[in-house]
C-alpha cells in the first residue's frame, strides 16, 4: 500500500510539472538576459529573489522545493495581481543555486508591474483565511492565500521577501495530511538575499529591497 501511495504522489507530482512546458513558466524559471528586450518585443523581465521557509515546530524543513518521501513538497504559483488562479499554474521556482535553492531560495523573472504569489504545498493545508484545500485518498494539496509584490522598471534585480510558515503536524489521521500551516510572516532576510545575488545573480547589478505585500492587503485599483 505504501508503495502504491508513493507511485501515485509521484505521478500527482510529473503532473503538477507539466506546466512548466508553457512557454509562459518557462519564462518566469528561466534567468533573463540583463538588459535586453525578449524576443516578440515583450517587455524585460526583472528577477524577483525569495525565500519560503516551512517551520514545522520551530524547525524548518530541508529542501522544501524537493519532493519527500512523506509526500512534502512545496510549488509557487505566479499571476498578475487581479488574475484568476486556475489548477495548471504551480510550478517549481528558478534556482539562484542549488545550496540556495535547497535553503528554500528561488525566483521568478517577469515584466514590470503588480503580481500575486501564491505557494501551494502537497500534504499541507493552510489554514488561514483565503486559502484552498483539496484532499483525495491519496495525498492533499493546500494553497495559500495570495501575497502581493510589485516589479519597479527601475531595477533588474528585487527581492520581496522571506516567507515564513508556522506550521504543526496535524491531529487529522488522514495519512496524506501532513502539515498544516497557520500564520504566514514576510520577513526581511536582506543580507543573505545580497550574498546570493552576489554570487549566483551578479549580472543584474545591485539588488533592491521591495518586500510583498502579506495577503490581508486590500489594494485599490
Amino acid at each position: 500500500m505504501d508503495s502504491e501511495r508513493t507511485c501515485l504522489i509521484l505521478a500527482l507530482a510529473a503532473i503538477l510539472l507539466v506546466g512548466c512546458s508553457d512557454q509562459g513558466i518557462k519564462q518566469m524559471t528561466t534567468r533573463p538576459a540583463a538588459g535586453t528586450n525578449q524576443a516578440g518585443g515583450g517587455a524585460e523581465r526583472r528577477v524577483a529573489l525569495f525565500r519560503v521557509i516551512i517551520d514545522v515546530d520551530g524547525e524548518p524543513m530541508d529542501e522544501p522545493w524537493t519532493l519527500h518521501w512523506s509526500g512534502l513538497r512545496v510549488f509557487t504559483v505566479v499571476a498578475p495581481w487581479g488574475a484568476r488562479l486556475t489548477s495548471r499554474q504551480s510550478f517549481l521556482p528558478g534556482r539562484p543555486n542549488a545550496a540556495a535553492a535547497d535553503d528554500g531560495w528561488g525566483f521568478v523573472a517577469v515584466p514590470p508591474g503588480a503580481y500575486q504569489l501564491v505557494f501551494e504545498g502537497m500534504a499541507i493545508r493552510f489554514a488561514m483565511a483565503g486559502a484552498q484545500f483539496v484532499s483525495s485518498e491519496a495525498v492533499s494539496f493546500g494553497r495559500s492565500p495570495p501575497s502581493i509584490f510589485n516589479v519597479p522598471g527601475d531595477a533588474n534585480l528585487i527581492y520581496i521577501g522571506t516567507f515564513d510558515f508556522a506550521c504543526h503536524r496535524p491531529l487529522d489521521s488522514r495519512d496524506d495530511l501532513k502539515l498544516e500551516c497557520t500564520s504566514l510572516e514576510i520577513r526581511n532576510e536582506a543580507p543573505r538575499a545580497r550574498q546570493i545575488a552576489q554570487t549566483s545573480l551578479e549580472k543584474y547589478g545591485p539588488l533592491q529591497e521591495v518586500l510583498a505585500l502579506p495577503p490581508e492587503t486590500k489594494l485599490v485599483r
